[in-house]
């Protein structure tokens, strides 16, 4: 089978390819932590793209790594999501940093992304960040609603039109960053005061889904247009234990505004593939997720959720990706025990299709170098 024809087996039949798909990546996002992924090649002396070194079936488009890690315009190296997702740039939104923002208590260093959120990086480490949310003391209705979007950049798009005609030539899957609903909602309102608004000021709740998911939809029809097989979105409903928010609240408030966006996106082209990275405890939304046409779902976390119920429960429904420990096998565990957990989901899942082997989130710096040999070795020897 050629890396198209293994992945659609996969995600869109739900069936047993010529062999169980792998990859550090999950969706559009680089699986391993900048520090980690610069550590490692150069420990290992790989001096191209990790996706073409390991032959990943599918490719990001304008992935960091396979082109400039540097900024376009600032000339800097990337920080935050941008170092690690790529994608379409967006143009920021304009917000004057004073008519939202305390400007003199804002931590020095940072910056506002195109939502006009403000970014501070870690000095340890500038590809975590801590958010500070430009309407979290906002609470006049008018205001929110007139707060601006982002707009797509043109030129970022044929640029990424040109990236997707390429993956195709090399008989790979294209899949590319397409947006947020909950996450964005709390980012720019804040999640405290996001939690406060479901009791005491819903109507702000539905002005910022409304706003948020209208432009999660251009991005995605965008992306669609542009030719990309396979949208990737990112919403961690969860914690570990449980939803962040009711069964009930999410289903007023998230569920609308994806099935908005994901019947679109079906009724544009229904072959193009959709991914939702959602971390915890997700369990109670799972049959919701399905319903209104989820195809894919990241990451099954296994400290969260019992993988192989999941997979027993809905494995003719959607397909599952991810499922390796990212909390305690690959940066705790040995070697042995990392062969040991993919042999054993290969076995138990992948052997009846619909899997695609990775790691649960982003690997940190803190993971052994000599585990993610043993992931890729483990890989190469029981997929």
């Amino acid at each position: 089978m050629t890396s198209r024809e293994r992945i659609i087996k996969t995600l869109k039949h739900k069936g047993r390819a010529d062999r169980v798909p792998w990859t550090f990546n999950f969706g559009a996002t680089q699986g391993f932590n900048p520090t980690l992924l610069r550590n490692y090649k150069t420990s290992r002396q790989i001096h191209g793209p990790i996706c073409e070194h390991f032959d990943y079936d599918i490719f990001m488009v304008l992935d960091p790594d396979r082109f400039s890690p540097l900024d376009i315009e600032t000339k800097q190296e990337k920080v935050g999501l941008e170092a690690i997702v790529g994608g379409v740039k967006l143009i920021a939104n304009g917000i004057d940093k004073n008519e939202y923002f305390d400007a003199a208590s804002l931590p020095p260093g940072g910056y506002l992304d195109a939502w006009g959120i403000y970014h501070v990086p870690w000095p340890t480490d500038p590809t975590f960040e801590i958010y500070h949310p430009p309407l979290q003391n906002i609470r006049d209705l008018a205001r929110i609603r007139a707060f601006p979007s982002p707009v797509l950049d043109n030129d970022s798009l044929a640029r990424a039109k040109e990236d997707v005609e390429l993956i195709r030539s090399l008989d790979k899957i294209s899949t590319c960053y397409s947006g947020s609903v909950y996450e964005w909602s709390w980012n720019i309102r804040g999640q405290e005061r996001f939690f406060l608004d479901l009791y005491d000021q819903p109507e702000a709740i539905r002005e910022i889904v409304e706003k948020i998911s209208t432009f999660v939809l251009d991005l995605a029809l965008s992306l669609q247009e542009a030719g990309v097989d396979m949208l990737a979105f990112y919403d961690d409903f969860g914690q570990q234990d449980r939803l962040q928010i009711s069964r009930e609240a999410w289903r007023t408030f998230i569920k609308p505004a994806w099935r908005k966006v994901w019947s679109k996106v079906k009724q544009q082209n229904p072959d193009t593939i959709i991914f939702l990275h959602s971390c915890g405890h997700i369990t109670e939304v799972i049959e919701d997720l399905i319903e209104i046409g989820v195809d894919v779902i990241h990451p099954i976390q296994p400290e969260a959720m019992n993988v192989y119920e999941i997979a027993d429960r809905y494995r003719d429904d959607v397909a599952l990706w991810g499922t390796i420990s990212c909390q305690k096998t690959l940066p705790l565990g040995s070697p042995t025990d990392v062969e040991k957990e993919i042999k054993e989901r290969i076995d138990k899942i992948g052997s009846r299709g619909g899997l695609v082997i990775s790691p649960a989130n982003i690997m940190g710096p803190d993971v052994p170098l000599d585990n993610i040999d043993a992931f890729q070795k483990a890989c190469r020897s029981y997929c």
